[in-house]
C-alpha cells in the first residue's frame, strides 16, 4: 500500500478542531448505555461499515457544528469486538469544488492493502431559489485507517456513465464490494426522470476508476414510496438480498406506517447453472463474494419478495458487513423527518442500533442482537410471574439500560377461538398482555399484545415529544399460545425484537426522564418467565 499522504484540507482542520474543543462537554451518562452517538452534533447514516487492519470501522453522516442536518461529514469510530468503540476524528469533510456534502457511501480492504472508500459527492446550490443546482456523483477515497485522502480524478461515476433516462440531481449512495472475478462492483440508487421513482443500478469496474453500467436491478414501480436511498446487496445463505431505504411511503400496508422505512427484497437460492457459484458465503471475507452476472442479478431482484426490515418509529439506512460468517447490521435510529426534532439544548443527536446478526428462517429475513451483548451483563434477574388483571410494577426489573427477555404464555384452560358456520374466528375471552416499560407516572411506552387477534402495538404517545408521523405501531404477529418478546433498552432508545427475532421494531426517547425505569406487567390469566440483564456501559474511546 502506497503510504497516505498526512495533508489535511482547511475544512477538514477545523471540523477536528471543532470536535477537540467541545468533545469533553458532553458528559458520559449524557450519552447512551450502549448504543453510538456523535462525537458531538447531528447524525445520520451509517458508512463505511467494515473490517479492516484488524479493526471494525463504522462511520456516519456528520454535522459537527449543530444538531441539525447541514454541511454533510464523515465522523468515524473503531472498535475491536463490536461493543466498545474509539472516537476518531473527521475523516472527510466537502473541500472540493464537486461538492458540498459528502453523502453516504460504503468501505472495503482493497487488494493493495488500502482502506478504500466509495461516497457520493452531493453539490447543492440555491435550492430554493430558480437558479438552484443540484447533481449527486461518486467519488472514491483510500486510506490507512485513520487518515483518508481523495482520488485526484474524482468523480469516477458522473453524468457520462449514468443512463439517460436517470437524474443526476438524485443518484446517490454506492454499495462497494470485490467480486470473486476480482472486479469491483457497485450498486447505487437513481431516480427516474419520467416518473420520478427511484431505481437500483448496478455497475461494474476493473480498477476502481473506470466504471460501466451493467444493469437495472430493481425499479421502483410505485409501490415503494417515491426516491429510494442507501441500497445494500449482499448474499445471505445463499441469497441474494436487496436492501432499499424508502422516502415517501405511502401508509398503504400495515407492514409499511412510517413514511420513511426500508425494504428488503430477497430472492432465491443460488443456482450454479443460473451463473452463480454455488457456494455459502459462510467463513469468506467481505471481499470474496459471489460472482454473479448482472442480468441474472436484475431477473432474480424483480421477482424477489419484499419484507419489512424494521417496523418500529425509527429505523433508517442500515448497513451490513460480512465478518466469520456473520452478516451484521446497523442502521440509524431515527425517522428522516425528525431532523428538526433534537431536544432543547441538545450537544448532540442521533444515534446507532445496537448490532444486529442478520440469518432466515424459512422465508423470512429474521435479526437478533449480536451475541456479544452477553459481555456486558452485570446483574441477572429471573422471575415467573402469573399476570393479574390489574397493573403491577416489579421493583427487581427496574432500569434503563437493561436487556429483557419475556416469554408469554396465554392461560391452558381457556378456550380462545369458537368456529362460527359462517368460518369467522371469534372470542369467547379477552386475552391481551400489556408490559409498560420506561415508566415514571404517567411517562412510559406501552406495549400489548392480543392472543385471539394476533396483534401487538407499541404506543409512543406518552413518551414526550417526537416528529414521527405516527406513535402508535400496530403489527400482525400471528396468534399463538405463547408470545416472546426481547427488549433492549437504553436512556434515549429501546429495540423490540419479536418472536426470537422473526420481527423488529425501534424507536427513540429522547425527552423521558432518567428516572423513568418502572416496568409493569398486566394481563389476567398469563403467565410470564421473565429474565432481565442489567448492562454496564459500552466503553467509548475519546478522541
Amino acid at each position: 500500500m502506497k503510504q497516505i499522504s498526512n495533508k489535511i484540507s482547511k475544512k477538514l482542520s477545523l471540523a477536528r478542531s471543532f470536535e477537540k474543543a467541545h468533545f469533553s462537554e458532553i458528559q458520559r451518562q449524557e450519552r447512551p448505555g450502549f448504543h453510538l452517538s456523535p462525537a458531538l452534533g447531528w447524525l445520520n447514516d451509517p458508512n463505511g461499515f467494515s473490517f479492516y487492519k484488524e479493526e471494525y470501522h463504522l462511520f456516519y453522516q456528520y454535522n459537527p457544528y449543530s444538531t441539525r442536518w447541514d454541511a454533510m461529514h464523515w465522523g468515524h469510530w473503531t472498535s475491536k469486538d463490536l461493543l466498545h468503540w474509539d472516537y476518531q476524528e473527521a475523516s472527510l469533510a466537502p473541500d472540493e469544488d464537486y461538492e458540498t456534502g459528502v453523502f453516504s457511501g460504503t468501505a472495503i480492504a482493497d487488494k493493495d492493502g488500502s482502506h478504500l472508500i466509495m461516497y457520493t459527492a452531493d453539490y447543492s446550490t440555491d435550492l430554493s431559489g430558480k437558479n438552484g443546482v443540484r447533481r449527486e456523483t461518486q467519488c472514491i477515497a483510500r486510506g490507512d485507517g485513520r487518515e483518508y485522502q481523495k482520488f485526484r480524478g474524482n468523480p469516477v461515476l458522473s453524468e457520462k456513465d449514468l443512463p439517460e433516462e436517470f437524474t443526476m440531481e438524485d443518484f446517490r449512495d454506492p454499495k462497494l464490494w470485490i467480486g470473486k472475478d476480482g472486479k469491483y462492483y457497485a450498486v447505487t440508487v437513481a431516480r427516474k426522470k419520467r416518473d420520478n421513482l427511484g431505481a437500483a443500478l448496478l455497475f461494474s469496474s476493473e480498477n476502481s476508476v473506470e466504471w460501466q453500467y451493467l444493469d437495472t436491478i430493481r425499479e421502483n414501480d410505485g409501490s415503494f414510496g417515491g426516491m429510494w436511498e442507501c441500497p445494500d446487496f449482499f448474499f445471505l445463505e445463499g441469497r441474494p438480498v436487496l436492501s432499499i431505504s424508502v422516502m415517501n411511503m405511502k401508509n398503504t400496508s400495515p407492514l409499511f406506517r412510517n413514511g420513511n422505512c426500508t425494504v428488503v427484497f430477497v430472492g432465491d437460492t443460488i443456482e450454479k447453472e443460473k451463473g452463480i457459484l454455488p457456494e455459502s458465503q459462510k467463513g469468506k471475507e467481505e471481499n470474496r463474494t459471489e460472482e454473479f452476472l448482472g442480468n441474472w442479478i436484475q431477473q432474480t431482484m424483480e421477482q424477489a419478495k419484499p419484507q419489512a426490515l424494521d417496523l418500529g418509529f425509527d429505523f433508517y439506512a442500515p448497513q451490513t458487513m460480512e465478518r466469520d460468517g456473520r452478516r451484521i447490521m446497523v442502521g440509524w435510529m431515527q425517522a428522516p423527518e425528525g431532523g428538526s426534532n433534537a431536544p432543547e439544548n441538545a450537544k448532540w443527536y442521533g444515534q446507532m442500533s445496537f448490532p444486529r446478526e442478520l440469518f432466515f428462517r424459512g422465508d423470512r429475513l429474521c435479526q437478533r442482537p449480536i451475541p456479544e451483548i452477553q459481555k456486558l451483563y452485570k446483574d441477572t434477574v429471573e422471575l415467573e410471574i402469573f399476570c393479574e388483571k390489574e397493573e403491577k410494577s416489579y421493583a427487581e426489573l427496574e432500569g434503563k439500560v437493561l436487556d429483557l427477555s419475556l416469554r408469554i404464555s396465554s392461560s391452558k384452560d381457556c378456550l380462545k377461538y369458537q368456529e362460527c358456520s359462517e368460518q369467522k374466528v371469534v372470542s369467547e375471552r379477552q386475552e391481551v398482555f400489556q408490559m409498560k416499560f420506561a415508566k415514571q407516572g404517567e411517562n412510559y411506552v406501552l406495549c400489548t399484545y392480543d392472543f385471539v387477534t394476533g396483534f401487538l402495538t407499541v404506543d409512543r404517545s406518552h413518551a414526550g415529544r417526537s416528529a414521527s408521523i405516527c406513535e402508535v405501531r400496530r403489527i400482525y404477529v400471528g396468534s399463538s399460545e405463547e408470545l416472546s418478546l426481547r427488549l433492549l433498552l437504553d436512556r434515549f432508545s429501546f429495540e423490540i425484537f419479536i418472536n426470537d427475532g422473526e420481527q423488529a421494531l425501534s424507536g427513540t426517547l429522547y425527552e423521558l426522564p432518567a428516572e423513568a425505569k418502572e416496568i409493569s406487567f398486566q394481563g389476567e390469566g398469563l403467565r410470564l418467565l421473565v429474565e432481565k440483564h442489567s448492562l454496564r456501559e459500552i466503553e467509548l474511546g475519546a478522541l
